[in-house]
């Protein structure tokens, strides 16, 4: 699989544009390339679509414990990175046949801890019992289910106990429910504790709390427009936020399928902020076919675009793989220099048709509903094979989301007018030929001493190389000033800069 894409059609977001008399307040935020938020002007570079790299050893968890039975799935905001302990907590679905549930399965959500991200260790929790044991993982469910966990780490709380914070889906008097939850130790929830749910629905991605607007932001799923494909309606994204996480406004469509996209459905939008900008990953189905996932962006959480419409960001597996029939990454985890993709992988067909259609040998037979998930839970293995829905791994550079390239001819960008926030200028690149930079005033005139001629060339790999001009980094005089900057690069990726 090709690790980056070509975005043919440069992106421009209207949304806080600053026109060229003004100067762009980026403050001391990485400065990423999804759009030409921060461009005036580029020749000879293109945008790249870099796609995470999978762990050799996937998948990193798979579905061995009795209550398990290779039914594993994360979904939303599962996996977060503890400063204090030093380890990774991921919250993961496993699902299982019980005639006294709701649909006739127990959704229910384990624990488990890493020190690596890689290597998983179940955690007993004591809380419910199993087969007539306790010594197992899972987390007390609430009225029926716990299903799909958004968890969150709150220090701004000063009620210790709301310092772990999550939304999940139950049903309630009958109907399924986006409801809360609160925990001191992220092990022991009180479920539900502030009475009404958020919302009628069953799916729902948390962003957490954003500071840009000092509110908590839930993207849920939401009813979209009629399909060109003929359907009534299709999936789309919604916003909803709330002051105290208690109290949530209703929800507004923020990102819908346009009339190209025909049979596919946003299933959700795993949202994240990254320094100034938001992200998310946007889950595509394509009908019952396939699950993929683009990169989305927002530049203030409502209006929001797709990198490049069609071209997926986080692509499923090859044929024969563990997770060739669809993949759903989660809001990844940044930790060191790189960024933690976790995502639910299968290789079994997916769908909610009412029947579907299952091969036994040559011939062909019609299948109750969720059929091949039940063959599954029974130790489904076909051709030497195991059929699973397991959890697994990809990770990409700091910042290395789109980066400018240049190839053998010189490519050259220069930026929108900035105010300088820092003493230093700072870039994330892989320069395999060399890259400069110079400092111009508003009108594009070079400043004394800032000039290309006057900057040490860059010619490494480096997720943090501090420009130099005449052997020095200290930018301190200009601080307050704004400028405009200027890269020229040769053989190289360029992924993003920065003051600090």
């Amino acid at each position: 699989m090709c690790s980056a894409t070509v975005i043919l059609l440069a992106l421009s977001l209207s949304v806080m544009h600053a026109s060229t008399a003004e100067a762009v307040p980026i403050g001391k935020g990485k400065q990423l390339f999804v759009d030409d938020f921060i461009i005036d002007s580029q020749e000879n570079l293109s945008r790249i679509l870099h796609h995470p790299q999978r762990y050799s050893g996937n998948p990193v968890l798979t579905g061995t414990e009795a209550w398990e039975r290779w039914l594993l799935e994360v979904n939303g905001r599962p996996v977060l990175y503890d400063e204090e302990t030093r380890q990774f907590r991921m919250y993961y679905g496993a699902n299982l046949d019980d005639p006294t549930a709701p649909s006739g399965t127990r959704y229910k959500v384990c624990y488990a801890v890493s020190k690596d991200g890689v290597h998983w260790t179940r955690v007993p929790l004591g809380q419910v019992e199993w087969q007539g044991s306790r010594a197992n993982n899972i987390l007390k469910w609430g009225e029926n289910w716990m299903r799909r966990p958004n968890v969150i780490m709150d220090a701004a709380d000063p009620d210790m106990r709301r310092r772990f914070k999550m939304t999940y889906v139950d049903v309630v008097n009958g109907n399924a429910v986006i409801c809360k939850a609160y925990s001191q130790d992220g092990i022991h929830w009180r479920l539900n504790g502030d009475g009404e749910p958020v919302r009628g629905g069953a799916n729902s991605n948390l962003l957490g709390w954003d500071p840009h607007i000092g509110r908590y932001v839930l993207y849920p799923r939401v009813a979209g427009p009629p399909t060109r494909a003929g359907r009534s309606r299709s999936d789309a994204i919604g916003r909803s936020i709330s002051a105290d996480f208690v109290t949530w406004s209703e929800p507004e469509p923020v990102l819908v399928a346009e009339p190209s996209d025909r049979n596919r459905d946003f299933k959700g939008l795993a949202a994240f902020l990254y320094s100034d900008a938001y992200l998310g990953l946007l889950w595509i189905f394509e009908g019952e076919k396939s699950a993929e996932a683009e990169l989305a962006f927002s530049r203030d959480g409502i209006r929001w675009q797709r990198v490049s419409p069609g071209e997926m960001f986080f692509h499923q597996g090859g044929p024969e793989s563990w997770d060739s029939n669809g993949i759903l990454p989660v809001a990844p985890v940044i930790h060191g220099n790189r960024i933690y993709f976790y995502y639910a992988g299968w290789n079994v067909p997916y769908t909610n048709d009412t029947v579907i259609k299952q091969r036994n040998g040559t011939s062909t037979t019609i299948a109750p509903p969720n059929a091949a998930l039940r063959r599954v839970r029974e130790g489904w293995i076909e051709n030497g094979t195991r059929k699973q829905w397991a959890i697994g791994l990809a990770t990409l550079r700091l910042d290395g989301f789109v980066s400018l390239r240049a190839g053998h001819a010189a490519g050259a960008l220069t930026t929108k007018p900035l105010e300088v926030a820092g003493a230093t200028l700072a870039a994330n690149a892989d320069v395999r030929g060399e890259l400069r930079a110079e400092i111009l005033d508003e009108d594009g005139n070079r400043l004394p001493g800032y000039g290309a001629g006057d900057c040490s060339p860059i010619r490494s790999d480096n997720m943090r190389h501090l420009v130099r001009w005449r052997g020095k980094t200290n930018v301190a005089d200009l601080r307050g000033k704004h400028v405009k900057l200027r890269f020229t690069l040769h053989d190289g990726d360029l992924y993003s800069f920065w003051f600090e």
